[in-house]
């Protein structure tokens, strides 16, 4: 049970919040939409299926090679300052994209684009967690959860009528045009100097992180196309191994590293951390398989196929609020443990799908599923930011956002791996042999899951002052 006072937030402090939440809903609601778009850039530009996949991988390389260097530096230029510049930039890379004339300068229009998102995303928990009261905490990250959800729930239906309307530019120029107007809000409420540290940089830790992280994620998204033995993923596998590798060795040795390796030493954080980057890497092969299931086996038509994949992020939107308040009165590990719990129950339910699966049990498992993520990231984070000191709220927010994307692109890479040593040869278009695969692959994450609760658990053996 929480020991503070319940304390309102003032005028001040929802400002923050309405803003930080409102440029949350900005960056997935974008996503969404452009994805949605691919296939008509595609065709109007001529370009290749494997080129065309760079506009929208380009976020998860840049978000998640990138926040870490960003969350160390907000704390000697200023995590507000950051988060400024990043949201104006990634309105300004949006128009530029908007009027874009060749696929290379759409690409560097989106790497702008990211770059933005890299520097403004990672800051948002921390700012709110700095700027609210500690018996709030739950709460305030309840709605950024929310907001995160309400954007990619609405992101393909906004970008789909944009399409159908105006065409693929009038997306990116809607997000410059919708970006400039948050940009001019960001400045108006987050404005005034803060308390900025002066200390070194770690140079080199970024540099051979931008080398591993992304050379990991790239041969992980290729092994399954390619083969894992092919040239180019032993080549970023490669790496990946040399860079991840010389990071931790100078994250040991540096005198101001990105991470501090003791902030590890702390049990609630650590499990905070692994819980995530387990739950992650369960639930995210949901968004990739799922669609293609139902397509491919049950033959649904895309409005269905739309309507069940929506279920999952508005219930997470509805119940992230929940699981804050919830978290701000009781313990925060055990509000996380139950949403792993959800998680783990829908998992388990997608796991014994066949070829004549019904709507209401499909629907059901993605609104657990849902369900499970809303209450788990709240209070999750809310544990973690109890077990740190003010002064690393940056790096943790950076560490928060970068692990779970990529744990999760590491649980579909072993997804599909899964599914297509199982299916010998038979491609995803016969519905028995996929299915019994889907199966195999999902039955083979439910360890994980169930491990990523005995180590939400094992966090509240040891449970910090709150900062």
């Amino acid at each position: 049970m929480s020991h503070y006072p319940v304390e309102s937030l003032t005028e001040e402090q929802l400002k923050v919040l309405s803003v930080v939440c409102l440029a949350t809903f900005l960056f997935f609601n974008s996503y969404g939409s452009i994805n949605v778009a691919l296939p008509t850039i595609q065709s109007q530009l001529g370009i290749s299926l494997a080129a065309l996949q760079w506009i929208s991988f380009v976020g998860l390389v840049m978000v998640s090679s990138l926040s870490l260097s960003f969350g160390k530096a907000g704390d000697f230029l200023g995590r507000n300052r950051l988060y400024r510049f990043g949201v104006t930039m990634y309105a300004v890379g949006s128009g530029l994209a908007a009027f874009a004339g060749s696929y290379s300068q759409l690409l560097t229009f989106r790497i702008v684009m990211t770059i933005g998102l890299a520097m403004a995303f990672p800051m948002s928990a921390a700012i709110l967690a700095s700027t609210c009261p500690p018996q709030r905490r739950g709460e305030v990250l309840g709605w950024l959860a929310a907001s995160v959800a309400i954007g990619r729930a609405t992101g393909p239906a906004v970008g789909g009528l944009m399409l159908f309307l105006w065409g693929w530019r009038a997306i990116f120029l809607a997000n410059f045009l919708i970006g400039l107007g948050v940009s001019l809000a960001v400045f108006k409420v987050l404005k005034g100097e803060e308390e900025r540290k002066k200390e070194p940089f770690d140079f080199w830790g970024a540099f051979t992180l931008v080398v591993g992280y992304p050379s990991l994620l790239l041969a992980l998204s290729l092994g399954a196309k390619s083969g894992w033995t092919s040239f180019y993923v032993l080549l970023w596998f490669s790496l990946s191994v040399l860079g991840l590798f010389s990071f931790t060795v100078t994250e040991f040795r540096a005198k101001n590293p990105l991470i501090r390796p003791s902030l590890f030493k702390s049990l609630p954080l650590s499990a905070a951390i692994l819980s995530l980057a387990l739950n992650s890497g369960v639930h995210y092969p949901i968004f990739m398989i799922g669609p293609l299931y139902m397509q491919n086996v049950l033959g649904f038509s895309p409005l269905i196929i739309g309507l069940i994949a929506t279920t999952l992020p508005l219930l997470t939107a509805v119940t992230s609020p929940v699981s804050g308040r919830l978290a701000d009165r009781m313990d925060a590990g055990s509000v996380a443990a139950v949403g792993l719990f959800f998680t783990l129950l829908g998992i388990l339910i997608y796991s014994r799908f066949g070829v004549d699966s019904s709507y209401l049990l499909i629907l059901s498992s993605f609104a657990l599923i849902g369900v499970g993520i809303g209450f788990f990231i709240p209070a999750n984070q809310r544990v973690a930011f109890s077990a740190v000191s003010r002064e690393d709220y940056g790096i943790l927010s950076a560490m928060l956002s970068s692990f779970g994307p990529a744990a999760g692109t590491i649980g579909i890479a072993l997804t599909v791996a899964l599914l297509e040593g199982t299916m010998t040869g038979r491609t995803i278009e016969d519905p028995i042999a996929f299915s019994n695969a889907q199966q195999f692959a999902f039955s083979s994450l439910l360890p994980f899951a169930v491990l990523a609760i005995f180590v939400c658990l094992a966090g509240k053996w040891k449970r910090p002052a709150e900062t």
